[in-house]
């Protein structure tokens, strides 16, 4: 499995909620539509005047990246929508070899 990792920022509270809003009506769902998609994480980490996100998409293999990306599948790839609630973004994109993948147990509750 391959991790592919996104960096960008927002100009706080309410330009990262806009720009949640759009990874989820937008962007998941046409990720959700490709072949070897296994999901993904938005992770936003808050300054004071700036918010850091960052995105975590998995995919099956590299193939299964440029099935969504094409042949610049280390560039940043994304929409109007959501580069209109950005502040900037870093336009490369790395990708990580998933070795170990660990769901939480389940708890022993009700």
């Amino acid at each position: 499995m391959i991790a592919r990792m996104w960096q960008a920022w927002t100009a706080g509270p309410a330009a990262t909620a806009r720009y949640r809003r759009v990874f989820e009506t937008d962007v998941l769902p046409s990720l959700h539509d490709l072949p070897g998609f296994r999901g993904a994480y938005l992770l936003a980490r808050p300054g004071d005047a700036v918010t850091e996100i960052r995105t975590i998409t998995l995919f099956d293999s590299l193939d299964a990246v440029r099935g969504f990306t094409g042949d610049r599948h280390a560039v940043e790839h994304v929409t109007a929508p959501a580069r209109a609630a950005l502040l900037g973004s870093n336009p490369g994109v790395t990708h990580f070899e998933v070795l170990t993948n660990a769901p939480a147990r389940p708890s022993g509750g009700c």
